[in-house]
């Protein structure tokens, strides 16, 4: 599946970049195309305030911090443990409102890797039961817009390890990864984060690396590899390990409900103009 995102224009080199990239989820030596998720359309405040969810800095927490949040859900809400215990870790990007007072007078569920509504309904029930630090502002002043929360709420520790087994399921039976908030919003990421090389800048190189990288059952990625790269730039795969190192969580790709680790390939098309 072909996607062409917006160009990225650094305003410090005056170029224009690019991008053309193909998802995919690689098993046992096939190559699917990722399916298409579709979602909701996203609420208007959303458009320009969460451009880069990805930097969550300044974005709200439980004062009490996230370990004891879900600490506190997982303890007070059983539906909630049977499903990390079941399911593995869950992931979500909340879309949330705090005011003044630190309390969450807005929140919803804006992607994750659980479609059951009663879970959903009891996480936003206990978001708006705590009490929340304000969302802010790059100056640290307070903003009073709604913003993305990325949240998770994971297994105990010996469930953590990557088992070599997931590797070997059938990838018909795979549901793939997928990156929060889905395709376009990973092409953002991408575009943003990537540093074009500055001698391929000067000697206006067009580039291509194809990535190959595991994400794990916790959406952490892993293993990043460079399987083809541009020889007249090499530096691009090295700079394409350094952004998907950084990269955010993403949501597992499962089998039968449960999360498991699974490889994926993404090529990347460079061009300047």
């Amino acid at each position: 599946m072909q996607v062409n995102p917006p160009a990225h224009n650094p305003s410090s080199t005056g170029f224009m970049i690019r991008f053309s990239i193909l998802l995919g989820l690689i098993i046992g030596g096939f190559y699917p195309a990722a399916k298409a998720t579709t979602l909701a359309p996203k609420p208007p405040v959303l458009l320009k305030q969460n451009a880069q969810w990805w930097n969550q800095s300044t974005r709200p927490h439980p004062v009490q911090g996230w370990d004891t949040f879900t600490q506190s859900i997982k303890n007070y809400h059983p539906n909630i443990k049977q499903a990390v215990n079941d399911k593995g870790t869950l992931i979500f990007l909340i879309h949330m409102r705090v005011n003044k007072k630190g309390r969450v007078d807005f929140a919803e569920v804006w992607d994750a890797n659980t479609q059951d509504s009663g879970l959903k309904s009891t996480l936003i029930e206990a978001i708006q039961y705590n009490t929340f630090t304000p969302f802010l502002k790059m100056n640290g002043k307070r903003d009073k817009n709604s913003t993305l929360v990325l949240m998770e709420i994971p297994t105990d520790s010996q469930q953590l390890l990557t088992q070599a087994q997931d590797t070997t399921i059938p990838n018909k039976a795979i549901i793939p990864a997928r990156f929060l908030g889905g395709e376009n919003a990973f092409n953002e990421y991408i575009a943003n984060q990537f540093v074009y090389p500055s001698r391929c800048v000067d000697a206006s190189i067009s580039g291509y690396v194809r990535m190959r990288f595991m994400v794990d059952r916790n959406g952490v990625v892993t293993n990043c590899r460079i399987k083809e790269y541009s020889k007249a730039c090499p530096e691009f795969g090295i700079e394409a390990i350094r952004v998907l190192k950084n990269c955010p969580k993403w949501i597992p790709a499962t089998h039968n409900g449960k999360n498991i680790s699974a490889w994926f390939e993404v090529p990347i098309a460079l061009s300047i103009r």
